[in-house]
């Protein structure tokens, strides 16, 4: 009986600590966050929501706006939080195959796939770009969203407020 007791702890124990990773929303939400995380959210409540991150990163020591930024690998999602008095998400940037907006994956999409569904959702003013290490970038500026593609298919997406 014991030996099954301890069987059950540990099931519920894995799907507590892997299950967020195969049914967290992921729906970009222009201007306000993704899925349940609203931007000017606290560090503690996305560990609270999205639990431990991989990793914890603190850029920008030496200016107006030092970050910390939690990784989560297993979510293809970073969050950025600018370390002032506050610390309050402000970015994020997601790489995930699931993550959605307006309803639609978005991820592996071409290039004018994206300029549609934004024209669609009356999104406009893009403007385009080649960076410096080869990414292609769509910037709707209005909405604070950059997609990212290479070779035309979108490898990532960063937005913010």
């Amino acid at each position: 009986m014991a030996e099954k007791l301890v069987f059950f702890v540990n099931i519920l124990y894995y799907c507590k600590t892997y299950l967020i990773d195969f049914h967290m929303e992921l729906e970009i939400k222009l201007k306000e966050g993704i899925g349940e995380l609203a931007f000017n959210s606290s560090i503690d409540q996305a560990i609270k929501l999205f639990g431990k991150p991989n990793d914890v990163e603190n850029i920008g020591e030496d200016i107006d706006y030092p970050t910390t930024i939690l990784h989560y690998d297993n979510l293809g999602l970073s969050l950025f939080f600018e370390t002032n008095e506050t610390c309050k998400l402000t970015c994020i940037d997601i790489d995930n195959l699931d993550a959605t907006i307006f309803g639609q994956k978005i991820l592996d999409c071409t290039s004018r796939k994206i300029e549609e569904l934004m024209i669609k959702n009356n999104i406009f003013n893009e403007t385009k770009e080649k960076e410096d290490w080869g990414e292609m970038r769509i910037s709707f500026e209005d909405y604070s969203i950059d997609f990212y593609f290479i070779d035309d298919k979108l490898v990532s997406v960063t937005f913010g407020k």
